[in-house]
């Protein structure tokens, strides 16, 4: 479940609460963001960094992931680069301090920043997440599905799942709905074929946590209960 949707303003929840009402659902997995106000990496010390891997465990919470969600154009643009690299950077040392999770991007057209990127990745034993379309053919780099950019490139996820294969690290559960992301589970709207993505899943092999990507939701919580129905076998 990605957290940070859940967090803020909009939706009175302050990050306890969120990982509270997560864990009474009975979901075991949590997806932070590296731009998340309260979680940024240059925010948490290692004491922080301790509390957080803690308060998880009381919830009988697992870390799924993290998200850095630099935009791309940034990582090769010279007048963006040295700090948009340093965000991803500062996001790899983070998810290896919080057990070697996944970290989740965009490195499309990135070139030799996107190879240093994964060498820094490769160096902390942790594993680059890439969702970008076309599928990353750079060497030790993991692959992100992310089925609302399946649709906006033209491409059916489950297919993208079977060509990522081995590869595939990070699977997201969402839709695009009247051209919008959105919770999966609408007979009306929906474009996700959520039967024949759940089974491209398991002929492939993946049996990490799918994550419940409820960004851009309207009525996160709401979408959240339905993605679940609509994803637990009847």
């Amino acid at each position: 479940m990605t957290l940070a949707p859940l967090v803020g303003d909009a939706s009175g929840d302050s990050i306890k609460s969120a990982l509270d009402r997560i864990a009474a659902i009975r979901l075991r997995h949590v997806q932070i963001a590296s731009t998340m106000p309260g979680l940024r990496p240059r925010e948490l010390d290692r004491t922080a960094r301790r509390d957080l891997a803690a308060s998880l465990r009381r919830r009988e919470l697992a870390l799924s992931g993290i998200d850095a969600w630099i935009p791309h154009e940034h990582l090769v643009d010279a007048r963006h680069a040295d700090r948009a690299v340093t965000a991803v950077r500062q996001a790899i040392v983070l998810a290896a301090d919080l057990g070697r999770v996944p970290v989740s991007l965009i490195l499309h057209g990135a070139g030799d920043v996107a190879a240093a990127i994964v060498a820094e990745a490769q160096r902390h034993g942790v594993e680059i997440a890439d969702h970008s379309l076309p599928l990353s053919t750079l060497a030790g780099t993991g692959i992100g599905i992310d089925p609302v950019i399946c649709f906006s490139h033209a491409h059916d996820p489950a297919k993208v799942v079977h060509e990522a294969a081995d590869r595939l690290v990070c699977a997201r559960l969402v839709d695009l709905r009247s051209g919008m992301r959105g919770p999966v589970g609408s007979a009306h709207d929906g474009r996700l074929d959520v039967a024949q993505y759940k089974v491209a899943l398991s002929v492939n092999g993946f049996r990490r946590p799918v994550v419940i990507d409820a960004r851009q939701w309207a009525e996160p919580w709401r979408g959240i209960q339905q993605s679940i129905e609509a994803w637990s076998p009847v």
